[in-house]
């Protein structure tokens, strides 16, 4: 009886399929009940159905670029796109789920970049960014999973509090496996209540030629906001007018 052999090329999309199977228990988790927008990365580039961006409650994410390289690129048709809001109002979150990763000698660039907007009197005050990389196989060698996300405001005004001043901070995830450099999956910043940002995000995943196995497959943008301070002193004022109210009463 023969023995078939698999072709190089299905043997390794299937031991990337594996792989990508593997970090489904790893995924962030998502909000449930809450407004949901989904679509692809493709339609909300020029051209596309979506071009000129998604609104989710106050908030309008548009201007999307993309660009990605390197042993694997991704297509923009194969990055999906979800914008979910807690059902508060005060937290949305921007996730993007694909496939992505790098053997032995393999390195792949996605990048992507896009405006958010406030539509309402709110203001954005907290930034945050999480992913799901992953390093499960570490070889002699070095691989590494990271993201690196530049956020600055669109008006050049200062971005975040305390010194320096300056327009433009940078929020960063990496994993490169056990025993080896502090891992992050999440990091936030505080900044000054700001209606418009520009973000940019640079997703990697690498490999040396004796590293190991290193994979990406979700990464979340998240705004916190708060309403404006002149909103609050009006619903604190009315607050205690209705509790005097009920005390003469």
């Amino acid at each position: 009886m023969s023995v078939q052999v698999m072709p190089a090329k299905t043997a390794r999309k299937v031991r990337r399929l594996l792989a990508l199977c593997g970090l489904a228990v790893l995924a962030l988790p998502t909000v449930s009940n809450a407004a949901v927008v989904q679509t692809t990365l493709d339609t909300l580039l020029p051209g596309g159905n979506n071009q000129g961006g998604l609104v989710i409650g106050d908030k309008r994410y548009s201007n999307f670029t993309y660009n990605s390289t390197g042993s694997a690129p991704v297509r923009a048709q194969d990055v999906n796109v979800r914008i979910n809001n807690d059902g508060d109002s005060q937290r949305y979150t921007l996730q993007f789920t694909f496939g992505m990763d790098a053997f032995p000698s393999e390195r792949t660039d996605l990048v992507v970049g896009y405006d958010l907007d406030v539509l309402s009197t709110d203001f954005i005050n907290q930034v945050g960014l999480r992913f799901n990389g992953s390093v499960p196989s570490q070889g002699v060698g070095d691989a590494a999973a990271s993201v690196v996300e530049t956020v600055r405001t669109r008006n050049g005004s200062d971005l975040a509090p305390g010194d320096p001043n300056r327009d433009t901070e940078v929020l960063d995830v990496f994993n490169d496996g056990p025993g080896r450099l502090e891992d992050s999956s999440s990091d936030f910043m505080a900044v000054n209540f700001t209606r418009a940002l520009h973000f940019t995000k640079d997703i990697i995943v690498s490999s040396r030629p004796t590293g190991g196995y290193a994979a990406i497959s979700v990464v979340d943008n998240i705004v916190d906001q708060v309403p404006e301070p002149g909103m609050i002193s009006l619903v604190t004022l009315a607050g205690g007018a209705v509790l005097l109210r009920r005390r003469r009463a």
